[in-house]
């Protein structure tokens, strides 16, 4: 007998919210799996941290805008700029605990009680956190500012490296705008990233199925806001979001690598970022969903709920015994074109490491096979066989382990904090 197994609008709230975490924490850990490999494919620190200012200011004034319109947040002032920040896969709830004071319309403040990414990057010594929080912040800060108010400025009070050592906050800003301000604008990759098919994905928030939550965030800003503080059909919808913003950087990242790099390498880095990431949000996927049994239906729940899957696409998910097939239909023209880059062009080009990771991260006997590739969809089978020696882990994968973003646990213990209306 034949079941289909349902994707994001099928779980309750309880099991939506772990998931929905997981999606906002893909940005960070495909970030991960990219930019190192700018390093080991002969590029130097400098270059991986180029190459990160023009993944973020490519993508994020672009997605931005997206949040924006789907979750009704109008106006210009630093309150909008605040809402959008609260809703961005670079700002991941609990990773980044981050803290706002608003002033007035045109000041705010915000402060990090914790940056995952500041303690990723300090064990590798003051030049990788100058990098991060200077050379790279500076610029991509008011690149996300500029989608909202382009005369917005994000500047320092405090920033690390960190003295003392143990600081807290870890870093502190202002956010102010100013009307005598020159305009900030996007860089020609910005413009680029707007125009590739990923970036007019829809997204329509489906109804709500449970009571209470924020439907949308056209009201005031909330400085304390959570996830678990929006409505079920609107969880549902920022989770298919984060999803579309990280793979927004994962596109933006490979042609900006076109620029530095021949194109074979480019794709090259792309496609091993695939691998361990797939393999990594898999095996959190399996955990946030927990406890869930290691066979060919949890497989097919993972498959169901897989953010390393472009977005885009009309995914089903069936499982007819121990067999599952799964189907990607791009609901698009030009999504499923190997000129499309990102994973996207990726899955076009019929390369299945990607799959084969994502299958392996759920259980390393995990099989994919069948894979077929037309410019109407793809297909692929699914199983796991009992019998077949375990996969082995691949470098990439091993090396999106390094840091706490690949064992970071959330705190999902309240999933109904809001009161039902």
């Amino acid at each position: 007998m034949v079941t289909s197994v349902p994707g994001l609008d099928g779980l309750s709230r309880a099991e939506l919210v772990p998931v929905a975490f997981e999606h906002m924490l893909l940005g960070m850990i495909v970030t991960r799996s990219m930019l190192p490999q700018v390093v080991m494919k002969g590029g130097d620190l400098d270059l991986m941290n180029q190459v990160a200012i023009e993944e973020w200011m490519g993508a994020s004034p672009n997605y931005t805008q997206r949040m924006r319109r789907l979750m009704g947040i109008d106006g210009d002032d630093v309150n909008a700029i605040i809402k959008a920040l609260q809703l961005d896969v670079g700002f991941v709830h609990q990773y980044m605990d981050v803290a706002y004071k608003v002033t007035d319309e045109l000041h705010a403040e915000f402060w990090l009680n914790h940056c995952g990414a500041l303690l990723d990057a300090e064990p590798h010594g003051e030049d990788r956190v100058f990098g991060m929080c200077h050379t790279i912040e500076d610029p991509t800060f008011d690149a996300t500012a500029l989608a909202t108010n382009p005369r917005a400025r994000i500047r320092p009070i405090h920033r690390p490296p960190r003295t003392p050592t143990d600081r807290h906050p870890h870093c502190h800003w202002t956010l102010v705008i100013d009307p005598a301000n020159e305009p900030v604008g996007g860089i020609p990759l910005t413009g680029e990233v707007a125009r590739l098919p990923l970036a007019g994905v829809p997204n329509e928030m489906p109804p709500d199925r449970e009571p209470g939550g924020m439907r949308d965030y056209r009201g005031p800003l909330d400085p304390g806001f959570q996830l678990a503080d929006l409505s079920w059909g609107a969880l549902v919808a920022a989770a298919r979001e984060f999803q579309v913003q990280a793979h927004l950087l994962i596109g933006a990242t490979e042609l900006a690598l076109r620029t530095h790099f021949d194109v074979a390498t480019a794709r090259e880095i792309i496609a091993n970022a695939w691998v361990g990431s797939g393999w990594l949000t898999s095996e959190r996927l399996a955990a946030a969903l927990g406890p869930i049994e290691r066979d060919a239906r949890g497989l097919a729940r993972v498959l169901s709920l897989q953010g390393a899957l472009p977005p885009g696409f009309d995914r089903t998910v069936d499982l007819d015994g121990d067999e599952i097939r799964v189907e990607l239909r791009p609901v698009l023209p030009g999504l499923l074109s190997v000129d499309h880059p990102g994973w996207n062009g990726i899955l076009a080009a019929g390369d299945t490491r990607g799959l084969e990771a994502i299958a392996s991260g759920f259980d390393a006997r995990a099989r994919v096979h069948d894979v077929a590739v037309t410019p109407d969809n793809v297909t692929f089978r699914a199983g796991i066989d009992a019998d077949a020696p375990p996969a082995r882990e691949p470098d990439s994968v091993a090396l999106t382990r390094i840091g706490m973003v690949s064992t970071w646990q959330f705190d999902t213990s309240d999933p109904l904090r809001v009161s039902p209306a």
